[in-house]
């Protein structure tokens, strides 16, 4: 006891810890009692936080020199942590405050519990959240099924250019190959089969009218939707005495008349006016129509055979030159209700029977 009392009161601090407290109590003034009690309560502090060292640190020279290596750094990193807590302890306690001092208590005796603080299992190493893993994972999943996706597109893309190749290569050697009997290709022969059931245009004399106001205005005929059939209301005259009258109405000026086809009672035809302009034939249909007048001989209006034929023929090349159908074959008095052609509006048989036969209308062969 006597030892360690001189010890406290004049002998040199033994370690760094000490020093620093003797530092700040000279400096707070030496000989008070108020800065020895606070000086002992900062060595008695020390020996807690060092686990009863002081006690140890009292003892002969001899028992500290018979300390390994190993202690004496475990001692130098402790005299370490020690002075930094017994820095804030210091400051605590000069400004009085009860959360400093609590602050320090704390900070002194946690370096304690690290100390303590044993590793139950040294083996076991943490590995780290394992959903990255399985983040990293999926990412390559799904890089390797876009891959597959990418080489599924790429075959189906190949095969389809393959097979188109030879799709057109046996279309092109079927269509240039040449048969044994006629040494003619597919190509001549369908041709030929197209021209045959192809409707040729019948016998027609083109004999135009003068460009006049009256029976040839020469107004554009742009489309073409119906085919209008009429008579000439004039029994016993011919087809060309009907162009005649056309003609003649520049000069009389008495009305306006035409059409675009004349079909004379013998079945000889005539064309009037181009079918690329208009004729003066149905007043709301001249735009978009063609028309045709057809001569007859009995009073009751019939027509005759020949007039007949070379009208079923005429109507067949029309509707097929113009891409139209029966339906577009109408009589005037379809617009207008002019009692014209006069037998096939007395007739509904007869006009039906018309329309069946240019349906049916085949083109004789040479």
């Amino acid at each position: 006891m006597g030892q360690a009392q001189r010890s406290d009161a004049g002998s040199v601090p033994r370690n760094r810890a000490e020093y620093a407290v003797e530092r700040r109590r000279k400096q707070s003034g030496t000989g008070s009692r108020t800065g020895s009690a606070r000086g002992k309560s900062a060595r008695d502090n020390i020996s807690v936080i060092y686990g009863g060292g002081s006690q140890k640190r009292a003892g002969s020279g001899a028992h500290r020199s018979a300390r390994n290596g190993k202690e004496s750094a475990s001692r130098r990193s402790a005299d370490r942590d020690g002075l930094e807590n017994l820095d804030l302890w210091e400051i605590s306690r000069e400004s009085d405050d009860t959360r400093m001092m609590r602050l320090a208590d704390r900070e002194q005796v946690r370096p304690v519990q690290r100390s303590a603080r044993s590793r139950p299992y040294p083996d076991r190493r943490y590995t780290g959240n394992p959903r990255p893993v399985n983040s990293v994972k999926r990412r390559r999943a799904r890089k390797r099924r876009l891959n597959l996706y990418r080489l599924f597109v790429f075959l189906m893309i190949g095969v389809c250019l393959i097979l188109i190749y030879q799709t057109t290569g046996a279309v092109y050697r079927m269509l240039h190959s040449t048969k044994p009997s006629g040494g003619r290709g597919i190509v001549e022969v369908m041709s030929e089969k197209t021209e045959a059931n192809r409707i040729q245009p019948p016998e027609i004399m083109v004999d135009y009218l003068e460009p006049n106001d009256f029976s040839r205005p020469g107004t554009e005929l742009r489309k073409i939707k119906s085919v209008f059939v009429h008579y000439t209301a004039n029994p016993g005259t011919s087809a060309a005495q009907n162009r005649s009258y056309f003609a003649n109405l520049a000069t009389t000026q008495e009305r306006s008349a035409s059409a675009h086809f004349i079909i004379g009672y013998e079945g000889e035809l005539i064309q009037c006016i181009p079918l690329e302009e208009q004729a003066y034939a149905v007043a709301t249909r001249n735009e978009d129509s063609v028309s045709i007048e057809c001569c007859y001989v009995d009073e009751n209006g019939e027509f005759t055979q020949e007039t007949y034929d070379t009208l079923v023929h005429t109507l067949a090349w029309l509707t097929q030159e113009y891409h139209l159908s029966v339906d577009d074959i109408l009589r005037h008095y379809d617009c207008g209700g002019k009692k014209c052609p006069i037998y096939y509006v007395e007739h509904e048989e007869a006009w039906e029977k018309l329309l069946a036969d240019v349906e049916n209308y085949k083109p004789e062969k040479p």
